[in-house]
């Protein structure tokens, strides 16, 4: 999907979210004209090491520990913020099409992903997702 200047900031501040919340990695994503989708991964990742003595030893990956894990709803609520933000910084420099009330909704759906085979799925589905645009109710051409 080409994205237009205002897609591209949302995608540029998508991909700036693990830096802000260092306990996550980026997974699949896609924007589309009236709607975003993305996986977040949360969580250290464990590190498996043998000492001279054929002893494993497992520990957590070399980022620090946060104080307090973010939340989900910290990640997409900072990422709503910013996003909104830079959007009117836009519609104010860059003749942006102006949006009624708020740009995104006020919630957003999340789901745990349990296995390897639902995330395939998933992933498949963001990828996919714009050729069902033209079924979407809000598609105009």
């Amino acid at each position: 999907m080409i994205l237009n200047d205002a897609g591209k900031m949302i995608d540029y501040q998508w991909n700036n979210l693990a830096g802000r919340f260092t306990h996550i990695e980026l997974d699949e994503h896609i924007v589309m004209p009236n709607h975003f989708h993305g996986i977040i991964i949360v969580g250290a990742t464990l590190v498996v090491a043998q000492n001279k003595n054929n002893r494993t030893n497992i520990r957590a990956g070399t980022r620090p520990a946060p104080t307090r894990m973010a939340t989900i709803g910290d990640m997409v609520g900072a990422f709503k913020s910013i996003t909104s933000y830079e959007y009117t910084n836009g519609i104010k420099q860059n003749h942006w099409k102006p949006f009624d009330g708020k740009l995104w909704q006020r919630n957003y759906y999340e789901q745990i992903v349990r296995n390897k085979t639902s995330l395939q799925r998933i992933r498949e589905y963001i990828v996919n997702n714009p050729c069902q645009w033209q079924q979407d109710e809000l598609f105009t051409s």
